[in-house]
């Protein structure tokens, strides 16, 4: 498979050009420039794969009987290295018997335009194995970005559920104190909760991209409530009072779902790393056309050598939970990602005198 650089697509296609005739190169070159198109040319077939391999064009224009390296030879190279095995080659040539084709498809070229060749076929021959390029480049970006979901939801669920089986096989000796017992239990009850959560918001991701769910008013205070509502549980278990203070009428723009789930992230996470007995605010403010809603905490807060990495999937942050919850290193990269998907962004800031904030902002509507 093509490595990434072949499959971003470019604002201007780019097609290498490889004859060992000067001429050839100047016509095909030309009609390619005067339609749109960035020619890169070779004037023999090792400089040909030498410019390939150093940067992969979109399509290659290539000679069949060119001195030294023939374009068989180039053709069958540039099968071999993943960032060049990709690429759609064209055969120029003026030999027009039917082995020598026969040849060329069997070696991996995918057309070819006898010499001399008309100007019009030229072009759409290669407009249109652009476009397949394209088409295939995208489709092989989707698979890989649904591979990737796939594997984060496999890997949050993995977490939720283990944690699940261990505090049940704790629970089986027969001489564990009932307050160890009732903890274990709410262990449980708490990682099946999330698990729940995790899984609707990725259904409900899923969701709005099949059908285009279309953004809508959203009040700041209904989301808050909400969001406490789902996680009044969790707070209750570790008597952490959560308050929520919204002075100000703020209604953002974004898709509930969306945003009922970064907010979901950010008070579970505040509520696993605050100390028993705290306190967690959420509250809303407007900035011009923006308005942020935020989380604070009086947790250890995030120090200044994993700020940078916050975001970053997977990542093990130095702060551990304070009862040992479990943390797949997912749900802020999530989060962050959902929140600009809705035009937003999400971010983390010292609280004074201890803890974290973190702002969660969206136009207003």
């Amino acid at each position: 498979m093509a490595d990434d650089r072949s499959n971003k697509p470019r604002p201007t296609p780019v097609i290498l050009v490889v004859d060992d005739q000067a001429a050839n190169v100047r016509v095909v070159g030309q009609l390619l420039a005067q339609a749109g198109f960035e020619v890169v040319p070779a004037m023999s077939g090792q400089e040909g794969l030498d410019l390939a391999r150093a940067d992969p064009p979109d399509l290659v224009l290539l000679d069949m009987r060119m001195p030294g390296m023939t374009g068989f030879q180039v053709l069958q190279a540039l099968q071999d290295p993943p960032t060049t095995q990709d690429i759609p080659v064209i055969f120029l040539t003026a030999d027009i018997e039917r082995d020598s084709l026969t040849r060329a498809f069997g070696a991996g070229a995918v057309d070819y335009i006898t010499k001399p060749f008309v100007a019009e076929e030229l072009l759409v021959r290669v407009r249109t194995h652009i476009e397949l390029k394209q088409s295939r480049d995208a489709l092989r970006r989707i698979a890989a970005e649904k591979q990737q979901v796939a594997e984060t939801v496999a890997h949050d669920l993995r977490n939720y559920f283990a944690n699940i089986l261990f505090a049940a096989d704790m629970l089986r000796d027969t001489d564990l104190p009932v307050a160890s017992r009732l903890r274990l239990i709410e262990s449980i009850r708490s990682s099946g909760d999330s698990g729940v959560l995790f899984l609707q918001a990725f259904l409900d991701q899923q969701s709005e991209q099949a059908h285009g769910t279309s953004v809508e008013p959203l009040p700041a205070i209904l989301l808050l409530r909400e969001t406490f509502d789902l996680l009044e549980r969790q707070a209750h278990a570790k008597n952490i009072a959560v308050r929520i203070d919204v002075a100000e009428a703020v209604i953002l723009l974004g898709h509930r779902a969306g945003a009922t789930h970064v907010l979901q992230n950010l008070l579970s996470n505040a509520l696993k790393y605050s100390p028993i007995g705290s306190e967690v605010v959420l509250t809303a403010s407007r900035t011009g056309k923006r308005g942020r809603l935020l989380v604070l905490d009086r947790g250890p807060g995030i120090c200044k050598g994993d700020q940078p990495r916050l975001f970053q999937r997977y990542v093990t942050l130095s702060a551990q939970p304070t009862q040992g919850e479990s943390s797949t290193g997912l749900g802020l990269a999530l989060a962050k990602q959902r929140a600009r998907t809705m035009g937003g962004d999400l971010w983390y800031d010292d609280r004074e005198g201890g803890g974290s904030i973190f702002t969660f902002e969206l136009p207003l509507a």
